[in-house]
């Protein structure tokens, strides 16, 4: 009986630890290998990518703690601040436009003295035309070339302007005949013979008119004298003109427009 009843508390025993055995080898880690999920990663990551300051906002923080310096550039300064006023013979090139809504007013340049180029400038009168246009009668007054200082251009020193009635010669002092109820004068430093040993006296046109022409008649010479010269245009009316001076050959132009101004 003994044996019998030791038998069984020691079957009780294997039955009563035989879970704990079983349990404690399910829990073992012995053998097993771990993996971590991606997500997992990711959001670790994203966390310390929150966390952690960007480079940007290092460099931008960095900045904000740098002293403040300024950069000085050297700038060249504005040529139309420094450049000299233009001369009379620089805005008389530049006004060509013509303006036909109003009378021509009076364009005078150096008249009654000299151009600053002095006795070179009165340049020898050698043919004068005429010629329409559409909208302006054109008048032309051409030079010759003065080979010993080599001035190309045409004389500098004029003064054109409309007269209520016809302009007076040189030297006489008479009224130039001219057709035409509005009279447009023409004085010029010019020569209209030569000063030289070798005698020339001016062979062109002295009346000049042209076919097609709306407003312009006919332009007269009325002379020169002391190297003052002096045209007549006649015209039906007192409209605006422009003055141009052009080179090779010289020449000075005189547009009149061909309609009055109102």
């Amino acid at each position: 009986m003994k044996s019998s009843s030791a038998l069984r508390s020691y079957c009780i025993r294997i039955v009563l630890s035989t879970p704990i055995i079983l349990i404690i080898a399910a829990c073992s880690t012995g053998g097993m290998e771990f993996t971590v999920s991606d997500q997992v990663l990711q959001g670790n990551s994203s966390e310390l990518a929150k966390e952690a300051p960007s480079q940007e906002s290092i460099k931008i923080d960095e900045a904000k703690n740098q002293p403040d310096q300024t950069t000085v550039e050297n700038v060249a300064p504005d040529p139309q601040e420094s450049s000299p006023p233009a001369t009379q013979e620089e805005q008389k090139n530049t006004n060509t436009e013509l303006d036909c809504s109003q009378a021509g007013k009076a364009n005078v340049f150096y008249w009654p003295a000299r151009s600053p180029l002095g006795q070179d400038q009165n340049l020898m009168l050698s043919d004068a035309r005429m010629g329409a246009h559409l909208d302006f009668d054109r008048f032309v007054l051409e030079f010759e070339k003065n080979s010993a200082t080599g001035i190309e251009g045409p004389p500098e020193s004029y003064s054109i302007q409309w007269l209520p009635q016809p302009p007076i010669q040189f030297g006489s002092g008479e009224t130039i005949q001219v057709n035409g109820s509005a009279y447009l004068e023409i004085l010029l430093h010019a020569y209209g013979y030569s000063r030289g040993t070798s005698t020339y006296e001016y062979a062109g046109p002295k009346k000049v008119t042209a076919r097609g022409t709306t407003n312009v008649i006919e332009a007269i010479f009325g002379g020169e004298v002391e190297g003052k010269m002096v045209w007549a245009i006649g015209a039906n009316n007192p409209a605006g003109f422009r003055v141009l001076s052009m080179t090779d050959p010289p020449r000075l132009v005189i547009d009149v427009c061909t309609t009055a101004a109102p």
